[in-house]
């Protein structure tokens, strides 16, 4: 990976850490840490040309799929801290606050050989050549939404969110090399649908979208859970996720560097521990 990214990774990180810190210190909120992990199936391609100058990059290509990067691993440590009804901006106001943070790493490395000769960052990966191939597509998330508690268990919330995305992807051939790196930011909204079953049982349907707008990429999700509170403090979950992430800057450049990757997270399984 490009070591140009680390950093930012690390702030990501330290970021991540630095909200969990005040949610320990909050006095009458409720905060909670969740780590989870899954198995993607990855689909689409890395169009990556150089300098934006038309002939260094064959359109669409290549394909995750014909570079063997259509599967890998899904991590993620999140951060939630629940300001309480108590902690409501108005006490006539019908919801409370939740600020989420996640950090989440999506990778894959493989070596392959080219079926199909493809232009990228001006070289050429012949037919026949053997390439090792890696990318990364490491975020760091933070959303504020409003919560509604309704009843029956059913609760609703809705808010902002924003995304940081760093995107690393590095081929090694026979006779060329390629590695490219730069970071993508979205905008949008999150919500989630969650309803209590009793017994410490249930169930929950999580939604982004984020519209792309000029010098931002465009990200859409949705994900189920369902899950069983262990314990008032342990809760467990397995669920399915579906994403798609795109980007391209041909708003600077006359072949721009794009993005396509729709990817299936099937299963997912987290554990929430309430501090």
């Amino acid at each position: 990976m490009d070591p140009q990214c680390q950093p930012h990774i690390t702030v990501a990180r330290a970021g991540l850490a630095v909200l969990v810190v005040l949610a320990v210190s909050a006095t009458g909120r409720e905060y909670s840490l969740e780590y989870g992990f899954g198995l993607p199936e990855q689909a689409g391609y890395l169009q990556t040309p150089a300098g934006g100058m038309p002939g260094t990059a064959s359109s669409k290509r290549p394909t995750l799929a014909e570079i063997d990067l259509d599967g890998g691993g899904y991590r993620w440590l999140g951060a939630r801290v629940d300001f309480g009804p108590n902690a409501r901006i108005h006490r006539a106001a019908p919801f409370h606050l939740r600020l989420y943070a996640r950090h989440t790493t999506i990778g894959d490395d493989a070596t392959s050989m080219v079926t199909e000769a493809f232009t990228i960052r001006g070289g050429v990966f012949e037919a026949g050549d053997s390439v090792r191939c890696e990318v990364a597509f490491d975020s760091l998330t933070l959303a504020l939404t409003a919560a509604f508690d309704l009843r029956a268990g059913l609760s609703v919330e809705l808010g902002p969110e924003i995304v940081w995305t760093a995107f690393d992807f590095g081929m090694t051939g026979e006779r060329h090399q390629s590695d490219r790196a730069y970071h993508v930011t979205t905008f949008g909204l999150v919500g989630e649908i969650s309803k209590e079953l009793g017994n410490g049982w249930h169930i929950g349907v999580r939604f982004a979208a984020s519209p792309a707008i000029e010098g931002t990429g465009s990200r859409y999700a949705a994900e189920t859970r369902a899950g069983l509170d262990l314990s008032k403090n342990l809760r467990v979950a397995v669920g399915a996720s579906i994403e798609a992430f795109r980007y391209d800057d041909a708003h600077k450049q006359v072949l721009p560097n794009r993005l396509k990757v729709t990817r299936r997270i099937v299963p997912t399984a987290s554990v929430r521990l309430r501090l």
